[in-house]
């Protein structure tokens, strides 16, 4: 039997739905997963989610050797809003919010967040000058770098999906996103087109109905985006 394979790489807006049904919930990997093995017989597609929560290109490092060993027919990559929104502390301090350890200075400083830093989050983020956890610059060239490792290490197709634009809410509490992603998106576009990647833009979503929580993909959004992965899919003929 003949198996081919997606491989996802990104951050939870590739594994999330929002608000989440047990019931129904489903990503656009398992979407399409299940759509394109619709009366299949001799042959499997099989989707393989290495994204992870919270990841930036960088975090990436973490996976490449999933990311490339898995040797995908069709690679899907989601990532960037973990890079491009401004924060309001470093990223160190928030690895050690979000560590597993249950030390005495860990749950100081997960107090501190809750009650000092997360009631002046827009304040804070603009003492640091809007600043995100990845740079413009680093982000080209970790993007550049995965696409290459692909490239030259599989013989897998590539889609980049852009970065999912903030709704109101989230640029009130982290004030210059907005701007972040866009630009994010440019060099996103940028890269693709370097490397004969695939980008697909999905600036046209809108908030309230595909991403109402500003970042993750709700129930309707994450259908529309299978949908479009799908067209792309049969138009390219990458699954023969």
């Amino acid at each position: 039997m003949k198996i081919q394979k997606i491989v996802i790489v990104g951050n939870s807006v590739a594994l999330r739905n929002r608000p989440h049904n047990n019931l129904t919930s489903q990503n656009y990997g398992q979407i399409i997963e299940k759509k394109l093995n619709e009366d299949k017989q001799d042959e499997i597609i099989q989707v393989k989610n290495l994204a992870f929560t919270r990841a930036t290109v960088y975090d990436l490092h973490k996976v490449y050797p999933q990311i490339i060993n898995n040797y995908g027919d069709l690679y899907i990559i989601n990532i960037g809003s973990s890079d491009a929104a401004t924060r309001e502390v470093p990223r160190w301090f928030a690895d050690f919010l979000f560590s597993n350890k249950r030390s005495f200075l860990i749950k100081a400083m997960k107090a501190f967040h809750l009650y000092v830093i997360k009631p002046n989050m827009r304040f804070l983020v603009k003492l640091r000058g809007k600043r995100a956890w990845t740079s413009a610059k680093v982000f080209r060239q970790e993007y550049t770098k995965l696409l290459y490792e692909i490239q030259h290490n599989t013989n897998g197709k590539v889609i980049c999906l852009s970065i999912n634009l903030p709704n109101e809410r989230i640029e009130k509490k982290i004030p210059g996103t907005y701007k972040n992603y866009q630009k994010f998106n440019g060099i996103i576009e940028s890269v693709c087109k370097e490397k004969d990647a695939i980008f697909l833009n999905l600036d046209d979503l809108k908030v309230e109905e595909h991403f109402p929580d500003g970042i993750h993909f709700s129930e309707q959004g994450n259908k529309v985006v299978s949908e479009r992965l799908l067209d792309i899919i049969g138009k390219n003929k990458i699954f023969k």
